[in-house]
């Protein structure tokens, strides 16, 4: 494939393409679980078919096994309109797998076999897309491991040399790097090519160590070389700094939570929309707020978009002030 006849994309998504199985119950442990529904997963792909059910054209690169949940992820982003021209299929590996805890607050519980993923290679067809996408998105957990990580830092560096936006979502986990101690070099070097960012409390005391206020969190992003930081609190709302010295504190609404499973990912697919519409920064977090919100109160992934009209109220609802 040419760079002639590559489709221009509004977004493209590189990294783990998954099964999820999260716990039919609330329970505390994943050892307390005998029931699971199966979800696709992994961020980058809730993202892009999230990114691809708000109306953006998106493609996700990624690996899967030549298995029966390899064939269903496929079946699930397409029937999501997600081009999948560049999710390959090995047969070094199986899909990967990950039990997860149903829970309505805090960190669920999870373990990950891990397996195609981690396989994804380049190809010229996926850097020539990556030339001409609006923005294109990675994770931490992506490019935990090769040949998938030198595959996605490649497409980051070609997708900066040519002016395309990156977003980067920290979801470090120390369980995913097993061959890298020095893992805080290597996102630091990530970070040279990244605008927005979207790190968890959990994300930034696993990577910088507890013990630190939001500002100072936000802050150490902001040196690594991210433009915008949006810092998730929970309940109580989002940070989002920028490297101009900008912050706004946005103040969530009191929402009956169903599984906070895939909530961050609806607050990624709410900003990254915003942005591509050509929102400003804190519009685009008001969206991206409003979308998590939605999904909170929903069991598992966004199965379906919320109209405009009720996104639109969903964003009138939410406070937020300029510190």
């Amino acid at each position: 494939m040419t760079a002639q006849n590559t489709p221009t994309y509004d977004f493209i998504a590189l990294g783990e393409a998954l099964i999820d199985l999260i716990s039919c119950n609330e329970v505390d442990a994943l050892s307390e679980a005998d029931c699971y529904q199966r979800f696709i997963g992994g961020q980058p792909t809730n993202l892009a078919r999230n990114m691809a059910l708000l109306g953006h054209h998106t493609a996700l690169a990624s690996c899967v096994g030549d298995d029966s949940f390899g064939y269903y992820i496929k079946e699930q982003l397409e029937q999501a309109n997600v081009d999948i021209r560049y999710l390959q299929t090995t047969l070094e590996a199986p899909t990967t797998i990950v039990p997860v805890t149903r829970t309505r607050g805090g960190t669920p519980g999870f373990m990950i076999y891990r397996g195609a993923e981690t396989f994804t290679k380049p190809t010229s067809g996926l850097m020539d897309a990556v030339r001409q996408a609006r923005i294109v998105h990675t994770s931490a957990f992506a490019l935990s491991r090769d040949p998938s990580r030198s595959t996605f830092m490649e497409a980051l560096q070609t997708a900066h040399e040519n002016n395309v936006r990156i977003s980067l979502d920290p979801n470090y986990h120390p369980a995913i790097w097993p061959d890298m101690p020095n893992y805080t070099s290597f996102l630091e070097r990530a970070y040279q090519y990244v605008d927005f960012t979207k790190p968890s409390l959990d994300d930034c005391e696993r990577i910088f160590s507890p013990g630190l206020g939001p500002a100072d969190y936000a802050k150490h992003f902001i040196q690594w070389g991210a433009k915008i930081v949006l810092l998730t609190l929970g309940a109580k709302g989002t940070l989002l700094t920028t490297n101009r010295g900008e912050q706004y504190l946005l103040r969530p609404n009191k929402i009956k939570v169903a599984d906070v499973t895939g909530a961050g990912d609806a607050f990624w697919s709410g900003f990254l929309s915003a942005i591509i519409e050509g929102k400003t920064p804190i519009d685009a977090a008001l969206k991206g707020q409003a979308l998590a919100e939605i999904k909170l109160e929903t069991v598992g992934p966004l199965k379906e978009i919320p109209d405009r009209i009720n996104i639109d109220a969903r964003i009138a609802s939410i406070q937020y002030e300029q510190l």
